[in-house]
């Protein structure tokens, strides 16, 4: 018997199939998708490689052929429908088979035999704290490092990692500084950060509501498309509190009861535990739950409930799409227009399109939810390629949509509010407090102030291994205050600062963040507790769960934050909503811009008058009178779809082009430069010898939005074709024609900046 496998940590140059000899022993218990260890190179070290195929014959010579050295598991790891995808994903995403398998088969799962995990603590914490103290650290991650350890101590290397999105590098910088050590050790301690007990939540998680008609036509609509087991991709569009929940909990509960799986997926912002419980208390116990703060051990346990078909629902952000689920039938994305469903990292992967390719495979149906669907999932439904399934009304009946007003800040500065609370929303405030009710305020802006402003020639602080502003932050050890980039994370004491442009040393604050703002309201409601949710507030384990519970109980009237507040949240007690700083949202060079903004403030709008209290929403902007606004302020998503789908067609963006963007990247400004050049003639020259059909337009090299990123410089080509399949086309000429150490390229053909 032989094998051909796909090595798990392929580079390009070893993407390719392998045959292998299978010795006797191990073929009882060889299939394919089992994974294995083989000998590899002159020096045949042991690599993991997954089987995709069994053959009785080779083409190839026995006596020039190596034999498997060994199982990892006695079952597959990998499902059929999954080893069909694993070429298209790697063609679809330009990345290679050994990237998928990585997708497909995590860490934990290769190495849960390892009874061993790699702890970090701290060596003194006297030391620890002088150091912290004398502010002379000029990365922000090894303080948040330290200062992690000092309140929660010994923890794994995977949790600080997951908790801190730090780097290994980070960590082992702060060891070679002594302050920190690293230790292996046996590992039996287990820090759940979400429920993912086998105890079913009570109480109102498992309270099941009559179907309004609209949600019982939409639950029918996609049962009967179930049952057909075609590959169904419906687009259920209902404006915030319609009930898109129960639609997908009463689906799912269908799909379960009849032995099928259905994977869940929600942005990892909304993966709360209030999410959750709802899911296990209308589910019961044959959840899986999979999230980036599990250990490994937690995770193994989940993927293999998984694969063993225990687990009958998975519930989890992006990467869930490749859960190796038995019999799948229903993949579900809620808030499917959300940015956390394409990945940031190589490979570059969409969720969205990947449940779609795996439903092609495997004939399950696709439901994406959102009240503001992205523009070319609207589209997509508009032209027939997607169902589309529309609920109009708030799903309790009590409920009403809240009153949306705009609110002139250049008038309130005249009279004399600031720039950051209006009057009309402090008045709202005074009167929800005074009937024991409760307030969200959403500021898409952390840290204390946005960033100093040079008072002598007015340029902006920036970071000197980035082309950007650096953010004020309070610290919280010694109550200074301190600049961070949040790019590259290099930090310095604001008494330090000396601008780059003139060398002057007087500066003054400009723009406000999310600490500014709680600081205001401590002393304008001195008598109302406040709470913080945003990235430097949530570091801890389970930080992001007390907040919520905190205010649940409402132990706080005042929730402020970045979006993290927007999504997903229920609180019946919330009668007044505040968008504050509306128009930074629209300050970005996407073209994604204006969708982003009006999906951000309608998800936010959403929080107010869930329950049996109207609800009111304040839109503060320097420009209340432009259109986006006016259609948030009416709730209006299709006047704000027809709008901006003009826009996109008088440009040829997507949905109506492709768009690929290729960024070369170097530490040598001067080289940078030359080396686009090169990259750019060669595209010119290519592309004008390509078929018209292809529409290929490109443009660049032009400097990144960000140019300097981490001591790297960064030049941007963007290329427009008349499909995704013609852009990876000329990626893989590039990768194929320029040398990867001399030209760094990286690629992209579903950019969200553009």
């Amino acid at each position: 018997m032989y094998c051909r496998v796909i090595l798990r940590s392929a580079v390009r140059q070893t993407d390719v199939y392998y045959t292998y000899r299978v010795p006797e022993a191990l073929r009882a218990d060889t299939y394919p998708g089992s994974l294995v260890m083989v000998p590899f190179g002159k020096g045949d070290a042991l690599k993991v490689a997954l089987i995709v195929e069994l053959k009785d014959t080779s083409e190839v010579e026995d006596k020039y052929l190596k034999a498997v050295a060994s199982l990892v598991f006695k079952y597959p790891v990998v499902n059929p429908d999954q080893l069909e995808l694993i070429e298209k994903i790697s063609e679809r995403f330009n990345c290679t088979k050994g990237d998928v398998v990585e997708l497909m088969v995590p860490s934990c799962v290769v190495n849960h035999k390892n009874p061993t995990e790699m702890f970090v603590e701290i060596v003194s914490k006297e030391t620890a704290e002088q150091v912290l103290e004398s502010e002379i650290l000029r990365s922000a991650a090894h303080i948040n490092i330290l200062e992690y350890l000092l309140e929660r101590g010994k923890c794994t290397r995977k949790e600080l990692l997951s908790s801190l999105s730090c780097s290994a590098a980070q960590v082992n910088a702060l060891e070679h500084k002594g302050l920190i050590r690293q230790v292996k050790e046996t590992s039996d301690k287990e820090v759940p950060q979400l429920a993912i007990s086998d105890e079913v939540p009570v109480g109102k998680f498992t309270e099941e509501y009559d179907l309004s008609d609209e949600q019982q036509e939409a639950v029918e609509e996609i049962l009967k498309g179930i049952d057909e087991k075609k590959d169904n991709t419906y687009l259920l569009f209902g404006i915030t509190g319609s009930g898109k929940t129960e639609v997908y909990l009463n689906i799912a509960k269908k799909v379960i009861s009849e032995g099928g799986s259905v994977i869940y997926m929600v942005p990892e912002i909304s993966l709360t535990p209030q999410t959750i419980n709802w899911i296990k208390g209308r589910l019961g116990d044959s959840c899986a739950v999979l999230h980036s703060r599990l250990t490994d051990k937690q995770r193994y346990e989940q993927w293999n409930n998984i694969r063993t078909g225990k687990a009958r629902v998975i519930v989890g952000p992006r990467s869930g799409v490749f859960a190796p689920a038995k019999d799948l039938r229903l993949i579900i994305l809620d808030e499917e227009h959300d940015g956390s469903y394409k990945a940031e990292s190589h490979p570059r992967y969409s969720a969205r399109d990947v449940a779609r390719m795996r439903a092609k495979v495997t004939g399950c149906s696709v439901v994406l939810g959102s009240a503001t669907p992205s523009i070319e999932s609207f589209y997509a439904a508009q032209a027939g390629a997607f169902k589309l399934l529309e609920l109009k009304n708030r799903a309790r009946s009590e409920a009403t949509l809240p009153e949306i007003i705009p609110v002139d800040m250049k008038e309130q500065i005249k009279l004399g509010s600031g720039d950051i609370l209006s009057l009309p929303l402090r008045q709202a405030m005074s009167v929800a407090f005074s009937e024991n009710k409760q307030v969200i305020l959403l500021l898409n802006r952390r840290g204390f102030s946005r960033t100093l402003v040079c008072e002598d020639c007015g340029e902006p602080f920036t970071c000197k291994n980035c082309s950007v502003a650096m953010t004020l932050h309070n610290n919280r050890r010694n109550g200074t205050q301190s600049l961070i980039c949040h790019y590259c994370g290099y930090t310095l004491p604001s008494y330090e600062a000396k601008c780059s442009f003139c060398n002057g040393n007087h500066f003054k604050k400009a723009g406000f963040g999310t600490q500014q703002l709680e600081e205001l309201l401590h002393s304008v409601f001195p008598h109302e507790k406040v709470l913080r949710m945003d990235q430097d507030s949530t570091m801890t384990p389970g930080a992001h769960k007390e907040i919520i519970e905190k205010f649940a109980a409402k132990e706080a009237s005042i929730l402020i934050g970045t979006q993290m507040i927007a999504k997903g949240l229920d609180f019946p007690d919330v009668t007044v909503v505040g968008v504050l700083g509306a128009d930074l949202m629209l300050a970005s060079s996407s073209f994604k811009a204006s969708e982003r903004a009006f999906q951000l403030i309608t998800q936010a709008a959403g929080r107010a008058g869930r329950g049996e209290h109207p609800g009111k929403v304040f839109i503060q902007s320097f420009r209340p009178e432009q259109p986006l606004l006016q259609f948030a302020c009416t709730q209006n998503y299709r006047a704000f779809y027809e709008q901006e789908i003009e826009y996109r067609q008088k440009l040829k963006l997507p949905p109506f082009k492709a768009l690929g963007e290729i960024i070369l990247s170097l530490s040598d400004e001067d080289k940078l430069i030359k080396r686009a050049n090169d990259v750019g003639r060669y595209l010119n020259a290519f592309l004008g010898f390509q078929d018209p059909k292809y529409q290929f337009e490109v443009y660049g090299p032009m400097p990144c939005v960000i140019y300097e990123l981490r001591g790297r410089y960064r030049m941007s080509f963007v290329i427009k074709a008349v499909n995704k399949s013609a852009i990876n086309g000329v990626f893989k000429r590039l990768i194929a024609d320029f040398d990867h150490i001399k030209y760094p390229l990286s690629f992209d053909n579903d950019p969200q900046e553009g």
